[in-house]
């Protein structure tokens, strides 16, 4: 029983923190380097303390909203283009690996008669928070300090 809880549960925390890593990896080769900061909140507040100038902000979100819709139109079109520069992270060794644990495993549990499908159920519903949770702690708080 424990050998089935502790397979599954080692496999999923792997393909979770291999999924988040290989997109991480993605996002930041295409977006680069780039330090983007928001700084229009601050001068908004010095240029316009009282509000006084509320109904032009309220314009430039309704054009905003406008320009997300045609964007998304847009890329309903490019579905194929959009798969295809996304398969690196589908298809990243960093998914794979884990995925072939998560069946090996399975397959030797059975073979030796091992399997308890319970907590090998509990341990994959056990390992996804597990491995967000490592992802997050290895991935997520470090590229953030930089």
């Amino acid at each position: 029983m424990l050998s089935s809880f502790l397979v599954a549960m080692i496999s999923s925390m792997l393909i979770v923190t291999g999924s988040l890593y290989s997109y991480r990896n993605m996002i930041r080769s295409r977006i680069g380097d780039v330090n983007v900061e928001d700084m229009k909140d601050s001068i908004d507040m010095m240029d316009d303390p009282y509000d006084l100038y509320e109904e032009d902000r309220e314009q430039e979100i309704t054009d905003i909203k406008q320009m997300i819709k045609e964007e998304k139109a847009r890329q309903k079109g490019n579905v194929l283009k959009n798969t295809t520069q996304n398969a690196s992270a589908m298809v990243s060794v960093y998914r794979l690996i884990p995925y072939a644990v998560l069946v090996l495993g399975f397959i030797a549990l059975s073979n030796t008669h091992a399997l308890s499908v319970l907590p090998y159920l509990i341990g994959l519903a056990a390992g996804i928070p597990v491995g967000y949770l490592l992802a997050k702690k290895l991935f997520i708080s470090r590229s953030s300090e930089r």
